[in-house]
């Protein structure tokens, strides 16, 4: 039996020193990560607004509809994050690819035996080189390379559907923006038709037929639509921030959006919208996918009982060499004076090793694993494989019924929205005339006040309601090109074609 030597006390000690230093406990990790957190606090609130905003683009000017696609494109951090799973499937693939590789390693020991008995050898020292390649594996690396394919294929169309959803998002946003910017604008030609009444009603009290309370109630008017353009005026600059952080650029960036909202007529075909749906729809190429995944994985569990074949080589030296020079009684006991006993103390004296000397080993050939039988581990995952088959079948089935349930419903909300707009068109231009006659009436003194306000309200009404059929019309439209997976097709491309210098690039800056 070994002693406790002090100094073998020592190095327990050390060693279990080491192994509990490198286990951090849970309040050890919370302090960290909790310091971390207090400097991000510390660098968002520095006095110097252009160093918190260092890392991000600050834009200006007016931006056009493609300009802030462009942008977002570069630096949405959703984009960034789909762009990144691009290495993540090349290291799958690579990964993949390497189980039809040869496999080979090294291993290398130093023992030191202090018991006393049939081996006298003091230490040992063993250098091994194995090397492997795989004849068959049960049908794993088929599996593993069809499987790293259709991940790099699952991680593209994900990407594509990141860029879809970010595509939508912008130009619902920069919709938004404007139909704010328009009922700005509807907010000031009320004012404007407001302060004429204002200037109407002072006269005609000037003249001595009117009445104080008309002015009244025309200066309320005047100051109610003031409070409302400075709530639009609000809602405008809210939904610039909106869009600045989706497009993933510093809220320090002073831009204008060029463009305005038109009215342009769109029509679509069920059958044919749904054709496109079921073809081109991310959603739906990613489930397809998974099932093939799940297929993957179940010849995967399949492979773990069957025979796996491989063609091995081995190469070896040991010191001292035992199976050579060993002896029984002919031999030398060792010259080191700790080793050496006497033979009556040690009646295994005898039996000792020959001359100390490297020995070489070398065999090659076919070496065959078959581990037939697991208890039915197995078998459990193979169960467990099929039945994600499965359940992957039924998401896809869910999918589709969704998939089908937006396109009717972006049909129906084009058409709906289109005919409001065609109806809103026809009520702005009664409203116009409506005001006009009553402001005539008024200043003929035929009308009240209440006409000229009332005029006024409906027409303001109006030019709102008709702006926001506009945007809801474009809205509808972008999306029955998102169900139908043709929006963002043309930057899903671009990025396509520039993914692998990024990748390059990306292998150049984390080697």
């Amino acid at each position: 039996m070994m002693r406790l030597t002090p100094y073998r006390l020592a190095l327990a000690g050390l060693a279990i020193g080491l192994f509990l230093a490198g286990c951090p406990s849970q309040q050890r990790l919370d302090r960290e990560f909790r310091a971390r957190r207090q400097a991000a606090y510390h660098r968002l609130i520095q006095t110097d607004p252009n160093q918190i905003a260092a890392d991000l683009r600050v834009v200006s000017g007016g931006l056009t509809l493609a300009d802030c696609l462009e942008l977002a494109l570069r630096h949405n951090k959703d984009v960034q994050i789909a762009k990144v799973k691009l290495l993540e499937a090349k290291g799958q693939m690579q990964e993949a690819v390497a189980t039809a590789l040869p496999q080979a390693g090294f291993t290398g020991s130093a023992l030191r035996n202090d018991n006393t008995g049939f081996n006298l050898q003091k230490e040992t020292y063993e250098l091994q080189l194995l090397a492997r390649q795989p004849l068959y594996l049960g049908g794993l690396t088929g599996a593993a390379v069809d499987a790293a394919s259709v991940y790099t294929y699952m991680t593209q169309q994900e990407l594509r559907q990141t860029l879809h959803q970010v595509e939508l998002s912008v130009r619902q946003m920069v919709l938004n923006a404007l139909l704010a910017r328009e009922l700005i604008e509807v907010a000031r030609q009320a004012q404007r038709d407001a302060a004429r009444h204002l200037q109407d009603t002072q006269a005609r009290l000037t003249f001595g037929t009117g009445t104080r309370f008309e002015v009244l109630r025309a200066q309320v008017r005047v100051q109610t639509l003031q409070a409302e353009w400075i709530q639009r005026r609000n809602d405008y600059r809210l939904a610039i921030t909106q869009l600045l952080n989706e497009m993933g650029v510093s809220q320090l960036s002073q831009m204008e959006l060029e463009g305005k909202l038109e009215f342009t007529p769109v029509t679509a075909a069920a059958s044919e919208s749904l054709r496109e749906a079921m073809q081109q729809r991310p959603e739906l190429l990613i489930g397809e996918a998974l099932i093939r995944l799940a297929r993957d994985q179940v010849k995967s569990e399949r492979s773990s009982n069957l025979p796996k074949v491989y063609l091995q080589g081995l190469y070896m030296l040991s010191y001292p060499g035992f199976s050579s020079n060993f002896s029984f009684g002919g031999g030398q006991a060792p010259a080191d004076p700790d080793e050496g006993q006497d033979e009556e103390a040690n009646p295994f004296a005898s039996l000792a090793t020959g001359g100390k000397q490297w020995e070489r080993t070398m065999n090659g050939g076919i070496v065959v694993e078959w581990p037939f039988f697991d208890g039915f581990r197995t078998d459990g995952r193979v169960v467990q494989a099929k039945a994600q088959v499965h359940r992957q079948l039924i998401t896809l089935r869910q999918l589709e019924e969704q998939v089908q349930m937006e396109v009717t419903q972006t049909i129906l909300n084009l058409q709906s929205s289109a005919e409001f707009v065609q109806s809103q068109q026809g009520n702005v231009e009664n409203a116009e005339e409506s005001l006009r006659l009553a402001q005539i009436r008024f200043r003929e003194g035929a009308g009240t006040s209440l006409d000229v306000i009332s005029a006024e309200t409906a027409l303001q009404q109006a030019r709102s309601d008709l702006a926001r059929a506009v945007r809801d019309h474009q809205t509808a439209a972008l999306a029955l090109e998102y169900a139908t997976g043709r929006l963002g097709e043309d930057s899903y491309q671009a990025v396509k074609a520039e993914a692998p210098e990024t990748i390059k690039q990306w292998e150049r800056m984390n080697p």
